[in-house]
């Protein structure tokens, strides 16, 4: 940091006396600084300076206003235009409003379940953003398609360990309470690494779904489990045996206390 520049900040910083300076002078900081790069840009995108006489088509044309939101409120900057209305900002994006932390929020509240309408809904009274429906489609779809390609993604040819179990919950659909279970596949590569294979949402655990989840692993390029951990759900040990015949089926030790534990007159 130059000299001038470290004087040109005390004289700022100087000016503070309270937090509600602070926040004023940072968000001046911001909207000079916004302005700033988007000078700069325009600067790059036309290969020339301002005011420099240079023989080309498109010039400056001046500004457009635009919204920004930022931690305290909204803010308006100018954006440079250009003659040909070619500049595309990089730090403030043409017709994109939605900053990414709002993105992140918005996939979050819809991998928990909440409906678009509830998001919306959410967005306005929290953060005091408008956003209609098809805006909000948008976005979970890029969740949704990040989901599949996670799920489809290709896997190792051997794992030495598997554990599989389903979780079992409740959710709100089409206005009802229903039982879900989500069935997880947990395997440890020949590196010692643990990574979730796969995670399949059904109505109801059984061996015949196991079976498919295990045949998608098979497909997705698993050749041999040397060991697959599970429960002692009725029908696994078959479903096991057609897809990976050479693999060993063992009872997680969790199960196997529960079951030394059980009482003989309950179990009856």
């Amino acid at each position: 940091m130059n000299n001038e520049l470290e004087k040109q900040l005390d004289a700022l910083v100087g000016k503070i006396t309270n937090k509600e300076d602070f926040d004023q002078v940072k968000e001046q900081l911001l909207k000079r600084g916004i302005e700033s790069l988007l000078k700069a840009e325009m600067t790059a995108h036309l290969g020339y300076q301002k005011g420099e006489s240079v023989a080309t088509d498109n010039q400056r044309n001046g500004f457009s206003q635009k919204t920004i939101k930022t931690q305290n409120g909204e803010q308006r900057i100018q954006v440079p235009r250009d003659r040909q209305a070619s500049f595309e900002p990089v730090i403030v994006p043409k017709h994109r409003s939605i900053s990414g932390e709002l993105e992140d929020c918005i996939q979050l509240l819809y991998a928990k379940g909440m409906s678009n309408s509830d998001i919306i809904d959410f967005l306005e009274k929290t953060y005091g953003v408008n956003y209609s429906t098809s805006q909000v489609s948008i976005i979970t779809d890029q969740l949704l398609e990040d989901i599949k390609l996670w799920q489809n993604r290709p896997l190792e040819d051997i794992y030495p360990i598997i554990w599989i179990d389903a979780i079992h919950y409740k959710i709100r659909h089409e206005g009802k309470v229903v039982s879900k279970a989500c069935m997880i596949v947990l395997g440890v590569d020949t590196e010692g690494q643990q990574d979730i294979l796969s995670m399949s949402i059904v109505e109801t655990e059984k061996a015949s779904a196991w079976m498919s989840i295990l045949d998608d692993l098979r497909t997705r390029g698993v050749k041999d489990i040397f060991f697959l951990c599970s429960d002692n759900l009725p029908g696994l040990d078959k479903a096991v045996e057609a897809i990976f015949p050479e693999s060993i089926r063992q009872i997680c030790i969790v199960h196997q206390i529960r079951n030394s534990l059980l009482d003989p007159l309950s179990a009856a």
